[in-house]
């Protein structure tokens, strides 16, 4: 069933970069007054609101939490302060004496260990049993509490240099996770667990998996890693480390407060594809996959943020998902208890940084407040807006009179902001007449507009191609790209912006030099780019702001691995097992640590080196090529390394960038190659089906038309035709599309084919490059059989 949800913009905030940034404070007293809206923004400022008819009333805003020096780095316990005023404060943090430190003003503000430049990174709801009425925002490697009322009652410092990106309370236990995958839970202001996953952790869950959340005293700690895990840590030990398809990027407990079912909970993760799945985890850590859903339709990029509310009354809560290019969905389970639909999906026009679902405009209708990475807050709500206000002696409709209520509230923020606009404009002013010739360019920074861009680099598995994605807070102008290694510009089906392609000079370094161009504005845009294995180097985005009087811009830099199409895989799959491999060995004086950086330099996601828990310092590491489908196993220990690879190119690269890396730290390294000649036709066949499908574009492309003339004289009945045919009328749009950039993907593959050919004969001590033209007329000419036998003869 399709819900009906009605739109409503709520306000606009300061932008808000970071997942978790926002919350809805329950009522207080009575069940059917409504919840108030806390948000921290980028700048440090958190502020509750609550409305009326539309109509904004700020309740209070604490923009001195970056300067917080309460408790220094004491700890205190979260469930233990009340509302505060006046002296009751000072009698409460006597109370709680003994948690605090000493040194109350000796709390760091730098950006290693305290109050950063990020603003607030993670807020959270928490306070004694279900009463979460107290609210707890990070910063840097600080925790502040605040009562209600927006008083700080408490900080507490980590220990760790790690900046806190997220944070969990209840009751006194205090979760964190850290910027550099490091994972905390503190009990009454004291560390009780550490736990540490080097790939990086990007969301946490804490769940009781023996019994309910709500009564339980015990909980474990969910933690959705980066290397395509799920980890389950009891007591600070990794009791279970259950594997998945792709990174894992948000995940929470549908059963959370319930009972498990049938001895296990079910947890649901979105990933960086974009799909929403479902595992079952049973007390002991054990788990096993269930339904999912992948992304559908344009891609919505990876799963931001998700929570649980029966939105559809039917007494099974639903999924709501905020995805990165900013769509809303709810994912329900009335058609089929196995397997959730989309009953709703709408985008907001900015990445999606906070869902929460609750009674926010009205107490009897039921909403989903979503807040955007600009700052934009929208409200959907079951609420019938339109229909007519039976208490409102004008006729008009809930939408109007809200709608009339924010006029009045904007009037108000309209007339604040042109005070500070004349007041900034005196101060401008002030500064121009005292300042020298020679600061007249600092007088004219004044006047530009500063912004921090949201860019995502990430490899698209299914396209085969990098993603990037820019988003900043204010219209964009353009973007320029530029690369200094071989890329392939790719449609983009999201992009609303035109490109302009110029030579870069030779002198410049560079490979690419593009433009994208807003064409109807807008604060979002995704390039798409193909890059080539054997070249590292980096593409650079410059994105400029659309602001005046002075145009502003951010540079960004994404680094290019050698082996950049490489994506980490838990293991082989039984059909790559059985595959012919080539084998290169690495021998030498280093440590197992050099051998991880050489792996690191090569290779994509791949962290910086920790050491391995226990005696065991061997590492094994497993990639797949998203576009050619080849695979990678390497095993590295000190003075030791191991490849194996169906694609000899492959290890000629990895074999060149350590020879690279070793003669920068001045070690020698003695390598061997072990050739298994099956392996070549074995590759082969991985691009058979994708050469020959190139093939036969021209020849599908050339009768589309003369199908399509015989569709229309047969009056569209085409039951005559052979199912090729049919196929071919029925694909037509898609098969012109193939074929236009059928000329990149021909030359793409023919690089490939060439670098193999090139590769196995210089191993074996020939001079091949007078013979590449004949062999790349037979691959734009495709016969199997005859590229085989070009790699099988002997050349002098």
């Amino acid at each position: 069933m399709e819900l009906d949800l009605s739109s409503s913009s709520l306000l606009t905030v300061r932008p808000c970069p970071h997942k978790q940034t926002m919350a809805l404070v329950p009522p207080s007293k009575d069940k059917k007054s409504k919840h108030k809206l806390v948000i921290g923004e980028s700048s440090g400022r958190v502020s509750l609101y609550e409305f009326k008819r539309g109509e904004i009333n700020k309740a209070w805003t604490n923009e001195s939490l970056l300067n917080s020096s309460i408790g220094g780095s004491g700890g205190v316990n979260v469930t233990g302060a009340n509302d505060m005023t006046g002296g009751e404060e000072e009698t409460a943090r006597q109370r709680l004496g003994s948690m605090f430190s000493k040194n109350s003003s000796s709390g760091s503000t730098d950006g290693s260990n305290g109050a950063s430049n990020s603003g607030i990174t993670s807020l959270t709801l928490g306070g004694a049993g279900s009463k979460n009425d107290k609210i707890f925002v990070s910063n840097g490697s600080k925790v502040i509490g605040l009562s209600k009322k927006g008083k700080p009652f408490f900080t507490l410092t980590s220990n760790s240099s790690e900046s806190i990106e997220q944070i969990l309370v209840k009751n006194s236990s205090l979760w964190c996770r850290q910027s550099g995958g490091g994972y905390q839970k503190y009990v009454n202001g004291a560390e009780s667990e550490f736990y540490q996953v080097a790939e990086g952790v990007n969301w946490i869950e804490y769940e009781s998996l023996t019994s309910s959340c709500e009564t339980s005293e015990t909980h474990d700690a969910l933690l959705g890693c980066q290397d395509r895990s799920i980890r389950v840590v009891r007591d600070g030990e990794n009791i279970s480390t259950l594997g998945v398809d792709v990174c894992v990027t948000s995940l929470g407990c549908i059963d959370k407060n319930n009972e498990p079912v049938q001895n296990h909970k079910r947890v649901v993760f979105g990933t960086s594809s974009g799909t929403v799945a479902m595992l079952r985890i049973d007390g002991d850590g054990a788990g096993s996959h269930g339904w999912a859903v992948p992304s559908s339709g344009k891609s919505k990029g990876m799963v931001n943020v998700l929570t649980f509310s029966d939105i559809s009354h039917d007494g099974v809560d639903d999924i709501v998902v905020g995805w990165e290019d900013g769509t809303v969905s709810v994912l329900g389970f009335d058609i089929s208890p196995d397997m959730p639909q989309s009953q709703f999906s709408v985008n907001i026009g900015e990445s999606i940084s906070s869902v929460q679902c609750g009674r926010v405009s009205n107490a009897d209708y039921d909403e989903i407040v979503c807040l955007g990475f600009a700052g934009k807050v929208i409200s959907f709500t079951n609420e019938p807006l339109h229909t007519k206000d039976t208490d409102d002696k004008h006729g008009r409709t809930h939408a109007t009179i809200n709608n009339e209520n924010k006029i009045r509230s904007m009037k108000k923020e309209l007339e604040e902001m042109e005070d500070q606009i004349k007041t900034k404009k005196t101060l401008l002013a002030t500064k121009e007449k005292n300042s020298s010739d020679s600061d007249a360019i600092g007088v004219s920074a004044d006047l530009v507009q500063a912004f921090e861009a949201k860019t995502i680099f990430t490899l698209d598995e299914a396209e085969a191609a990098y993603l990037i994605n820019v988003e900043i807070p204010l219209e964009m102008n353009l973007v320029l790209l530029t690369s200094s290694v071989s890329v392939d510009l790719l449609d983009s089906e999201t992009s609303n912006a035109t490109v302009s392609r110029s030579t870069p000079a030779e002198d410049s370094g560079l490979k690419l030099s593009a433009c994208y161009r807003m064409v109807e504005g807008g604060s979002r845009l995704q390039m798409k780019v193909r890059t080539t294995e054997g070249e590292y180097g980096e593409i650079s985005a410059t994105i400029v702001g659309a602001s005046t009087p002075h145009k502003s811009a951010v540079v960004v830099k994404f680094p290019v691995k050698p082996l950049s199409l490489h994506c980490r895989a838990a293991a082989f799959r039984p059909d790559e097992e059985s595959r012919q491999f080539n084998t290169l060995t690495l021998r030498g004086t280093f440590s197992i640590n050099v051998a991880h950086e050489w792996v690191r330099a090569c290779l994509p996601e791949i962290p910086p080196y920790q050491p391995s828990p226990g005696n065991s310092e061997s590492r094994r590491l497993y990639f797949r090529n998203v576009f050619t489908g080849s695979v990678l196993e390497i095993v590295y220990d000190a003075n030791l390394m191991t490849l194996k690879s169906d694609n000899l190119s492959t290890l000629a690269i990895f074999k060149e960038c350590v020879s690279r890396e070793s003669t920068k730290r001045r070690v020698h390294v003695s390598d061997s190659v072990d050739v298994n000649e099956d392996s070549i036709p074995n590759f082969l066949g991985l691009l058979h089906n994708r050469l020959q499908h190139l093939l036969s574009l021209s020849r599908q492309v050339e009768i589309i038309e003369a199908i399509k003339e015989i569709n229309t004289a047969e009056a569209g009945d085409n039951e005559w035709m052979s199912p090729e045919y049919r196929e071919i009328l029925k694909n037509a749009d898609q098969i012109r599309k193939e074929h236009k950039m059928r000329p990149m993907i021909q030359n793409y593959l023919c690089g490939i084919i060439t670098d193999l050919f090139v590769d196995r004969h210089k191993l074996r001590g020939i001079d091949v490059k007078h013979k590449i033209p004949d062999l790349q007329a037979v691959i734009y000419d495709y016969d199997g059989e005859r590229l085989l036998s070009m790699f099988s003869l002997g050349f002098t």
